[in-house]
């Protein structure tokens, strides 16, 4: 009996450890799954070696033999699925070990309230260096110099470690941060070159284990990742924070000087594109706001693309090309990673419009507005349609609040057949129904397809427009020959003998029916539905 085996102030300890190495919040998928495990009656054939050694199959994917020492369960444990840490497998028999013992599910809810309390690093705990301030310096180099001094007394004491210490950046980057200029204007520069350079360490830290790549695989890779999020925070806030005014001329310098760094961000290619590419148009247009910088960073990086044919590079060149309203030019760097562009295109029309600046944005479209079809050919046919309908979206409201109806038509028709259903609604509101029921019909829809309420609107107007759309339900229903779509056709036949009725024309619907009889004369079944449904004597 696991009651009597099992050393219980032992599993108290253990599972003390557990809530500490695996705080809820974080870890909310890994202590459910393991949970789950246990409450489904996936653990198995457990033996207790001794009063702290336990062993059990956990069925999962696959079955594993799992083991673990209650004396320090967080380092002795075992299991083949390859994940160097706590994994739901061992989880899973400790919950069952626990619930053989305690309450379980009192475990679990103490878990999930004790966020509170914080967690304890992973492994041995690394102090972080006590260092004094920064001494004040004339230039970015001289900063970035200070901050490799403070970073390589770090990186000795985590040297012999496997995993990035838990929240790392939450101690180091306020040490970086220290001191530095005596000008307070300077001072959220310096801030950010901290941030920065503690970004760039943490990429190469990653990259040197292959985190990069995205696949999760350890506690270490988890935590790194919080880091590089919470530093990215930081840079995003002090751009925003960073004043436009009160820049003395040894500022400027300072801010000239850090463009070469944000550049470099550009070449980490590897991960976190997405990231990248915002913090990088970010400061172009936070922090550096002069044209002049911001024409020869868009020569720089256009030398850059000829050199290495970086997708990011030349996106963020035609980021600069609209800073400096050179459209044309921005559009046909677009032009050279298309897929990657569309959504940026899209930012730049919902800026232009909500910014409430009408030149601008005619200034935009009017190169923009051509480069559609290259966007619609170049995506994948599943984003065609959410690309369509975003771009038709936006210009609607531009064009009701400018009187340009007729040319928000006319993008609708330049964006078919992805903006189908946006074109029908438009059409529908405009009472050009008989369009509608072309545009329908070119589209292979039918009345079973159709919104029900707009159908019923369409037969009260009249049903004469809605009488193409029940013949094609009815054929589409007849040739998928079984019971239950036979079932269906008869009920779009009642609704066509409605419409005749109405119409005074039921000589035409009495030859229809008489017609569709004799080809179908074969289909016993369908015929069977029609006299259930009074369809034929």
């Amino acid at each position: 009996m696991l009651q009597t085996a099992i050393s219980k102030p032992l599993l108290r300890k253990a599972a003390a450890e557990l809530q500490k190495e695996l705080p809820f919040s974080i870890f909310k998928h890994l202590i459910e799954k393991g949970r789950n495990l246990s409450r489904f009656g996936l653990v198995y054939n457990v033996v207790v070696k001794d009063e702290h050694h336990v062993e059990g199959e956990v069925a999962d994917q696959t079955a594993h033999r799992v083991a673990f020492d209650l004396t320090d369960i967080v380092r002795r444990h075992r299991c083949p699925c390859g994940t160097e840490s706590l994994c739901p497998h061992v989880l899973a028999l400790f919950f069952y070990v626990y619930g053989n013992v305690f309450d379980s599910g009192e475990l679990f809810q103490r878990w999930k309230q004790g966020e509170s309390k914080q967690p304890r690093q992973r492994q041995t705990r690394i102090e972080m260096p006590t260092l004094p301030p920064a001494e004040p310096a004339e230039s970015v180099d001289q900063w970035r110099n200070c901050f490799t001094e403070t970073y390589a007394e770090f990186e000795a004491s985590i040297r012999s470690h496997d995993n990035w210490p838990y929240r790392s950046a939450h101690h180091l980057f306020p040490s970086l941060a220290k001191g530095g200029p005596k000008s307070v204007v300077a001072r959220p520069l310096y801030r950010f070159h901290a941030a920065l350079f503690l970004l760039e360490r943490l990429f190469e830290y990653g990259k040197e284990r292959g985190w990069h790549q995205g696949i999760f695989g350890s506690y270490g890779q988890f935590s790194w990742r919080q880091d590089i999020n919470y530093i990215a925070d930081e840079l995003f806030k002090l751009l925003e924070r960073f004043p436009s005014e009160r820049r003395t001329p040894q500022l400027e310098q300072l801010i000239e000087q850090t463009i070469p760094y944000v550049r470099e961000l550009l070449q980490t290619t590897e991960m976190f594109a997405l990231l990248i590419y915002d913090l990088y148009t970010a400061a172009w247009e936070l922090l550096f706001t002069k044209e002049e910088w911001r024409r020869q960073e868009k020569e720089q990086l256009l030398h850059l693309t000829r050199q290495e044919r970086l997708p990011l590079a030349f996106l963020a060149a035609a980021h600069l090309a609209f800073l400096l309203e050179d459209d044309e030019e921005a559009l046909s760097l677009y032009r050279v990673f298309p897929s990657g562009a569309a959504p940026l295109f899209v930012e730049w029309m919902e800026r232009f419009i909500t910014d409430d600046r009408p030149a601008r944005f005619e200034s935009f479209w009017a190169h923009g507005k051509q480069e559609l079809p290259h966007y619609l050919s170049a995506l994948p046919e599943s984003e065609r349609s959410k690309f369509a309908n975003e771009v038709c979206r936006l210009y609607e409201s531009y064009a009701k609040r400018r009187n340009k109806l007729d040319e928000y038509e006319a993008l609708l028709k330049q964006c078919m057949p992805y903006s189908a259903n946006r074109y029908v609604f438009f059409l529908y509101h405009q009472g050009r129904y008989r369009q509608m029921i072309d545009l329908y019909l070119l589209a292979d829809v039918t009345a079973h397809e159709m919104d029900p309420q707009i159908l019923k609107t369409l037969e009260k107007r009249d049903p004469s427009l809605v009488l193409p759309l029940y013949h094609r339900a009815v054929m589409r229903f007849v040739r998928a020959k079984n019971r239950e779509s036979y079932r269906m056709a008869v009920h779009y036949l009642k609704k066509l003998r409605a419409c005749y009725r109405s119409m005074k024309q039921m000589t035409q619907w009495e030859a229809y029916i008489e017609q569709l009889s004799a080809r179908t004369v074969r289909m016993r079944a369908f015929h069977e539905e029609l006299r259930k449904g009074k369809m034929l004597p």
